[in-house]
C-alpha cells in the first residue's frame, strides 16, 4: 500500500482540470520561483517585470511566490498586497492570471472564486496539476515539488501541512504568531535531506515525464531553479523546468505558433 504523503503521478494527472485559454494574438507567459521577500528579489522589480509583458493571454505562475505565504486574509502584509496588485492589473488586461500554488504558500483556496473573494487576483488555483489548453495544444502544468519521491522529509510535512488540522491550527492564531511559526518551519525544513535536495534528481524527472507526458504536447514545472529541457523516449513532448525568477530574473513566453523563448525583463 503507498503511503499517503507518497505521489501517484498519473493519478494526480487523472483530477488534473483542464484550463482553455482564449486564443487569438499575444503570449503565454511562464513565471516560478520568485521567493519575493528574499534580499535578492525584491517585490518592486517582480512587480514592475508583470507589468512590462506584451500581449498576455495568460500569466502562469509555477508557485513559490513568497519566501512564504499565508494566503488567509488575516495574514496579508502590505509587500504582498502590493504583488497581488501587480497579478490583478494583468487581469484588466485581459490576461488570465493562473496561479499553481507552490511549497511555500499555505491555505491557499483551489475554488477560484472563494480567492477572489479574498482578494487574491486568479482566474485558476491549481493546488496539484492542470492542463493549459492554448492554441490546439495542452500543456501540463504543477510546480514540481512532486517530481521527486525521495524527498520523504518534505513530503510528509507536505502531507501534514496540507491537512484540515494544520490549516485549523494555524488559522487560529494570530497573525506574527502565524508567519514567525511558518517562517519557523521552513528554515528547519531547509535543514533535512540536503543531499537530495543539492543532488539534481535527474533519474526521478525522466520517469516523472514518462509518466505524465502521454496525451500533452508539453509539460512545464518549476521547483528546481534551472532552465532545462528533458526529453523522453516515446514521447513528442518535453518537460520544461522553468528558470527562477529569484536567482536568473527570466520568464518563458510561448507565442500562438507554439515557439517558446526565455526573456529576461529588464
Amino acid at each position: 500500500m503507498r503511503a499517503p504523503w507518497l505521489p501517484d503521478w498519473r493519478a494526480l494527472m487523472a483530477r488534473a482540470p483542464a484550463l482553455p485559454v482564449p486564443g487569438g494574438d499575444g503570449y503565454v507567459y511562464w513565471v516560478a520561483d520568485s521567493h519575493l521577500g528574499d534580499l535578492r528579489a525584491p517585490p518592486a522589480e517582480f512587480i514592475a517585470m508583470l507589468g512590462r509583458l506584451e500581449q498576455p493571454r495568460a500569466v502562469v505562475f509555477l508557485g513559490d511566490l513568497f519566501t512564504v505565504w499565508l494566503a488567509p486574509p488575516k495574514f496579508r502584509e502590505p509587500g504582498a498586497q502590493a504583488v497581488l496588485d501587480g497579478f490583478a492589473a494583468l487581469r484588466r488586461r485581459g490576461a488570465r492570471v493562473i496561479f499553481v500554488v507552490g511549497n511555500r504558500e499555505f491555505f491557499v483556496p483551489a475554488d477560484a472564486a472563494r480567492a477572489r473573494a479574498w482578494g487574491l487576483p486568479f482566474d485558476a488555483v491549481v493546488p496539484g496539476a492542470a492542463v493549459l489548453e492554448w492554441s490546439g495544444r495542452r500543456y501540463g502544468i504543477t510546480h514540481g515539488d512532486l517530481a521527486s519521491r525521495k524527498d520523504l522529509p518534505y513530503l510528509r510535512w507536505r502531507w501534514v501541512c496540507r491537512s484540515r488540522p494544520f490549516e485549523a491550527l494555524f488559522r487560529a492564531l494570530p497573525g506574527p504568531l502565524a508567519h514567525r511559526l511558518a517562517r519557523r518551519l521552513e528554515r528547519a525544513l531547509a535543514l533535512t535531506n540536503r543531499e537530495i535536495k543539492i543532488q539534481y534528481p535527474a533519474d526521478e524527472l525522466r520517469a516523472f515525464a514518462q509518466a505524465v507526458l502521454p496525451g500533452l504536447d508539453g509539460f512545464f514545472i518549476g521547483h528546481f531553479h534551472r532552465d532545462e529541457t528533458l526529453a523522453v523516449p516515446g514521447q513528442p513532448g518535453t518537460l520544461r523546468i522553468v528558470p527562477d525568477w529569484h536567482a536568473r530574473k527570466a520568464v518563458l513566453r510561448l507565442d500562438a505558433r507554439h515557439r517558446l523563448e526565455t526573456l529576461r525583463p529588464g
